[in-house]
């Protein structure tokens, strides 16, 4: 900033860039709070019509109604549980690509609700690796990559070690 501390353009393009960042974040964010609470319906919310979810070994899912459709069946005995399982989400990078495209990583910790206490509640350590476009003023999941490392390791080949951002 300036001596005078008035904003530059540069100080604007940035306060647009963080603004958009968080929009992308708050995104993210409702994406897992669906998850959790099951609600379907709002998840499909903040994916695009094509978009295409790489989950290593829950499979390929393209489009919107697949998508709908293997949550339905991964989470057939937690349905009316809502936060049988918590997706925690960490150290969440973004990067605006462009106007209407952004990437992003994040960790996921997963894990599960409904097990005893002296029962080991993790059930994942992931990274998700995604695409992010901006349709109609809102950003959506363009495509989300998930690259496990534990307890099993399915890690696409290119993923790590990497340069992001």
């Amino acid at each position: 900033m300036t001596d005078r501390s008035e904003l530059t353009e540069s100080d604007i393009k940035k306060i647009k860039n963080l603004i958009e960042i968080e929009d992308i974040k708050k995104m993210r964010l409702h994406y897992s709070y669906f998850m959790d609470t099951r609600d379907l319906d709002k998840l499909m919310e903040v994916f695009v019509e094509d978009a295409l979810c790489e989950y290593g070994p829950y499979g390929e899912w393209r489009g919107k109604e697949i998508i709908f459709n293997n949550y339905k069946e991964t989470f057939k005995e937690t349905m009316d549980n809502p936060f049988a399982s918590m997706h925690v989400n960490t150290n969440h990078l973004v990067e605006i690509t462009g106007p209407t495209s952004a990437k992003g990583r994040c960790y996921l910790v997963d894990i599960v609700t409904d097990v005893k206490p002296d029962e080991n509640p993790f059930l994942w350590f992931a990274l998700y690796d995604e695409e992010y476009e901006k349709i109609d003023n809102s950003w959506k999941i363009k495509r989300t990559s998930l690259e496990f490392f534990w307890p099993e390791r399915h890690v696409q080949d290119n993923i790590i070690p990497g340069e992001f951002i």
